[in-house]
């Protein structure tokens, strides 16, 4: 073994309910779990993984736990971070146009959406500072759950484009999920028809390893 090489990896994985695993069958893993594994084989390192994520949460409940103060260190020392954010203010700002037919929610949400996203990167570049180790950050982008909808995929289509400005090819890089899904809704979706199923986080941990690993 190479001795400026690390005999292990630490991973945060940040999120909603696609990070928690929410669609994957019984005790099958989410796409964590999955990436893990992937990680393992290529790196042939161990991966020490915290998890920080929570079924139904917004981008302002994902920045809340970017910010706290009992992570900072664990965000510090993370060679690894994977943030999924913005699906559910796709689906709440999605009912609320349902019942009121006004585009105003959708173009709201995501303005405050981007914004969060600006404030979690924020907080994370301030942290990642003067860490001095290697490190990158992968953006989960939105796939689009709600092809029913005609507004959705122009909303999601902006969210991403939001997202991507983050993209800088070095330590930020973004996972391009609506490729990935786009059109196979029917395979890669749970019963729900929101979250992936076991499939479905295959494929989101296979387009995270694709995008490659920090030198560590």
């Amino acid at each position: 073994m190479e001795a400026d090489h690390q005999s292990f990896i630490t991973y945060v994985a940040l999120g909603d309910s696609l990070t928690v695993g929410v669609g994957a069958s019984f005790l099958a893993p989410g796409f964590v779990g999955r990436y893990v594994r992937l990680i393992e084989k290529e790196k042939h390192v161990n991966v020490c993984t915290n998890i920080y994520a929570r079924s139904g949460i917004e981008t302002d409940g994902v920045l809340d736990i970017a910010r706290s103060q009992a992570l900072h260190s664990k965000i510090e020392r993370a060679n690894i971070i994977t943030i999924s954010a913005g699906g559910n203010d796709l689906i709440q700002a999605s009912k609320d146009f349902i019942e009121s037919g006004e585009t105003a929610e959708l173009v709201q949400s995501v303005k405050d959406c981007h914004s969060n996203m600006v404030r979690i990167m924020g907080t994370i570049h301030k942290l990642k500072q003067q860490c001095g180790i290697p490190y990158r950050v992968y953006l989960l982008n939105l796939y689009n759950p709600l092809p029913q909808i005609q507004l959705a995929d122009k909303w999601v289509k902006l969210f991403n484009q939001h997202l991507n400005s983050f993209h800088n090819g070095k330590t930020i890089l973004v996972a391009d999920l609506y490729s990935a899904f786009q059109g196979r809704q029917d395979e890669l979706l749970s019963r729900d028809r929101i979250h992936p199923n076991n499939l479905g986080y295959k494929k989101i941990a296979e387009t995270l390893s694709e995008l490659g690993y920090p030198a560590v």
